[in-house]
């Protein structure tokens, strides 16, 4: 906008200018002109009285030629004198630093115009007739008028392209002051205010139109900070219900060992991780996914973690529990949204883990530095009312452990640097020999690393461990 405006201004102090320049230069033209046609008629009634007064044809030649000698002398070099008779004829003819070109362009001329062009100059002549019919022609060259004019003209430029500057220079810094910074902070207003800043406030001075848009702009931040407060009020009240949704503690399981790590983005999440005991003396876990983020992700969330509780009460296998899932889902959204989970279900008796993962990976079965990836078994939530999800089980041996994650922890680094699914699977193996907190935890960082300290989705890791000599642990 700077470069704009500076560019228009100077543009248009140049056009004034140089229109002011050209007016003024013909202007003087003009003047100059009108006097040194008025002194040449002057010369020219001069020579009509002397005619009268002398005579002889050769003595008034005589003094035609003195005069036309003493105009060069005090006025400029270039002047030439012609008498023409009634029929035309040369009576008199005298020329200093002229030539006879410039005669015969005296001669061809009319007495209409009063400039001539003659070789290499230009030429103002008067033509003035007397009694018996003759015509004195008294003519000069513009060379030492034109000079003037030039020297007129660069000293006049030189005046005026100083003025011009200071000018352009003032106008500036009007406009540097009074408008452009006063922009320029409203940007830089506007630009705190999309980091949700909207404290900040524009104080400017300058014309009341300035005055007035910052008046504006501070109107609207303050509705704005108003608007932000009880949005962040209402997400904290959100984050506390939510929190609510999760598991208070860790159960205590004889013979499995459990670690978690919830890692929310915002205030309320989209993913939700659940714990709880199952009739028939099994424990369920579950690592729910919505698409998306903020309240509405967070309402779906509460809606599922209700829904699995009812159904895997109903239902044994993990796979029609989650047919009823989505029957429930799909009866309270309107399109569009989805969800992934995973359910799996380990029970003592038999030292068995029954998963069902619903566009979600089953998770991961280590047994020491061999890593196993458990794929989905069905479509995922919320979109297909007719749907199979199956179940898998597997016989759990003493030291297995099995990795539930959501999407979070696979796709942290994205674009560019996504760790991945193999990249999971990598970084579980190389943490096999830690403890099953400290392996959780080893990931976790590791995730965090990949996202440069701040993952653009939440991350949710739970782990189990088949240890039948573990007592359990709150």
């Amino acid at each position: 906008m700077r470069l704009r405006l500076t560019t228009a201004l100077v543009l248009v102090v140049l056009a004034v200018t140089a229109v002011g320049m050209i007016l003024d230069y013909r202007r003087e033209y003009r003047i100059h002109m009108d006097e040194l046609r008025a002194w040449l008629m002057g010369q020219a009634q001069a020579l009509r009285v002397a005619r009268k007064q002398i005579k002889q044809p050769s003595q008034f030649a005589e003094y035609v030629d003195e005069f036309c000698a003493q105009m060069n002398e005090y006025i400029s070099p270039g002047h030439h004198i012609l008498v023409l008779g009634g029929r035309g004829e040369i009576l008199a003819s005298t020329r200093h630093h002229s030539g006879p070109a410039v005669e015969k362009i005296l001669l061809a001329a009319d007495g209409k115009r009063t400039v001539l062009k003659a070789p290499g100059h230009k030429l103002a002549q008067v033509r003035l007739k007397d009694d018996d019919g003759a015509t004195i022609i008294v003519a000069q060259y513009l060379d030492h008028v034109e000079g003037i004019l030039r020297q007129q003209l660069v000293s006049r430029t030189a005046t005026a392209a100083a003025t011009a500057v200071a000018i352009i220079v003032l106008v500036f810094l009007a406009i540097h002051f009074w408008s452009i910074r006063p922009m320029e902070r409203l940007a830089e207003i506007a630009g705190e205010w999309s980091t949700r800043a909207f404290s900040a406030r524009a104080h400017l001075t300058g014309p009341s139109e300035i005055r007035l848009l910052s008046s504006k702009f501070n109107a609207m931040a303050e509705e704005l900070e108003r608007h932000e407060h009880r949005r962040i009020a209402e997400l904290e009240r959100a984050r506390r219900i939510q929190a609510n949704l999760l598991p208070t503690s860790l159960p205590s399981l004889p013979g499995l060992i459990v670690a978690t790590e919830y890692h929310p983005v915002g205030h309320v999440a989209g993913d939700l991780y659940d714990i709880f005991a199952l009739p028939d003396n099994g424990t369920a876990f579950v690592v729910l996914d919505v698409a998306g983020h903020g309240i509405s992700a967070a309402l779906l969330t509460g809606v599922v973690k209700m829904s699995l509780h009812r159904r895997l009460a109903e239902q044994a296998d993990p796979g029609k529990a989650i047919s009823l899932v989505n029957g429930d889902l799909l009866a309270c959204i309107s399109g569009g949204e989805f969800v992934t989970a995973c359910v799996g279900i380990w029970r003592p008796k038999d030292s068995t883990w029954t998963y069902c993962g619903a566009g979600h990976p089953g998770g991961l079965l280590a047994a020491g530095e061999e890593v196993q990836y458990l794929p989905p078994t069905g479509p995922l939530l919320g979109v297909l009312p007719e749907a199979e999800w199956l179940s898998e089980t597997i016989q759990l041996h003493p030291t297995n452990r099995i990795f539930l994650y959501s999407d979070g922890a696979t796709e942290a680094g994205m674009p560019s640097n996504k760790l991945g699914q193999a990249g999971l699977e990598r970084i579980t193996r190389r943490s096999s020999d830690k403890s099953l907190a400290d392996q959780v935890a080893f990931i976790m960082n590791e995730v965090s690393i990949r996202s440069s300290g701040e993952p653009e989705d939440d991350v949710t890791v739970i782990a189990i461990e088949f240890s039948p000599g573990h007592q359990g642990q709150a």
